[in-house]
């Protein structure tokens, strides 16, 4: 059925006086935000309670350039949310942050923070970093030290994270003691050579375990978990200054 024209013509008009509505409202909220000032700053960090590397008092410090770029009383306008998250991301030490204004008219910063899974340990009186499961490495906080996996040796003091492909096994490897409870427990440091080549310290004992590369981890890891379920019960720790399961299919203690 065909619609009569004065519908056709009210439709239209129906149209146009909405599409004119929502044009006014858009400039009625351009120019309200125009006059619109910052009324302070709310920090929301994730997992807060259980982390305590990074404060709201840092990132405040952070986003406001030590005070000396104070945002309360700015016009929001003229505030650039992607320049205030560059700020805190420079840093190093914040691995998401998300800023934005609330209703309320407050700048809002959601931040997440790294979750270290080890501690590198530099030299040359340089401080030490931390690492994640993800392979980032980022700077030593003052605030606290996590108990975490230390590292130590020539291979990581120049690395600016563990993301490449190259580094990929290593980074399971640190993951696989991290998640693991015996050997989180068990394993207090490594040490990577220059060509990669690794050395365990156990917490317990003065052995110094060879693991080799970080290739073939479960089958290293299963040798070893035998040599302290089997072998070291009948024997005594002191007996042993080295543990070897770099070699496929052997354990050779020294």
């Amino acid at each position: 059925m065909k619609i009569p024209k004065f519908k056709k013509v009210f439709s239209y008009a129906i149209g146009g006086t909405l599409a004119v509505f929502a044009v006014f409202l858009i400039l009625a909220a351009t120019k309200n935000n125009s006059d619109k000032r910052c009324k302070g700053i709310i920090t929301n960090i994730k997992d807060n309670s259980e982390q305590f590397l990074v404060t709201k008092e840092d990132i405040e410090k952070w986003v406001t350039q030590y005070g000396n770029d104070p945002f309360e009383g700015k016009i929001m306008e003229n505030i650039a949310l992607s320049k205030v998250e560059k700020r805190i991301l420079e840093s190093g030490k914040v691995k998401k942050c998300e800023a934005y204004f609330d209703l309320q008219s407050h700048l809002v910063l959601d931040i997440e923070t790294f979750k270290p899974i080890a501690r590198i340990l530099n030299h040359n009186q340089v401080a030490d970093r931390y690492l994640d499961e993800d392979g980032n490495i980022f700077p030593f906080s003052k605030h606290f030290t996590p108990t975490v996996l230390l590292i130590s040796g020539n291979y990581l003091q120049n690395l600016k994270n563990l993301k490449s492909d190259k580094n990929k096994d290593l980074l399971k490897l640190l993951n696989t003691i991290n998640e693991d409870e015996f050997w989180s427990a068990q394993i207090s440091q490594i040490d990577v050579d220059k060509l990669k080549e690794i050395k365990m310290i156990p917490l317990l004992g003065d052995n110094i375990i060879e693991f080799g590369r970080p290739e073939n981890i479960n089958s290293k890891l299963g040798k070893l978990l035998i040599f302290y379920k089997q072998i070291l019960p009948q024997k005594k720790w002191s007996e042993f200054s080295t543990i070897s399961v770099k070699y496929e299919g052997q354990i050779v203690c020294n």
